[in-house]
């Protein structure tokens, strides 16, 4: 029973350690935009369907993120759909 109990504790500290060991959590963060989806060349569509990015700028959509992303060669992934809940005070919508 004392082997369980040891085995049990190890193993709750073992995922906890391993929670708490990203660096910064900038890398991670946030899910990848599927960019491929877009002709990015052709220009992105018009409709207002909010992407909140990893940088706390709010992008009108997917695409304009992916085009964005291309256009300053960043990684900003998405945080979540929709508005931003702490958005930085000086971003603005991002627009293609």
């Amino acid at each position: 029973m004392k082997a369980t109990a040891v085995f049990l504790l190890l193993s709750l500290a073992l995922c906890c350690y391993e929670g708490n060991a990203e660096m910064d959590g900038a890398a991670d963060e946030g899910t990848e935009a599927s960019c491929g989806t877009y002709d990015l060349k052709g220009g992105c569509t018009k409709i207002f369907d909010p992407i909140c990015g990893t940088d706390n700028v709010v992008y009108s959509n997917e695409c304009v993120l992916c085009a964005q992303n291309l256009k300053r060669n960043t990684n900003v992934r998405i945080k979540n759909r929709g508005l931003c809940k702490n958005h930085s005070p000086h971003a603005n919508f991002a627009e293609n």
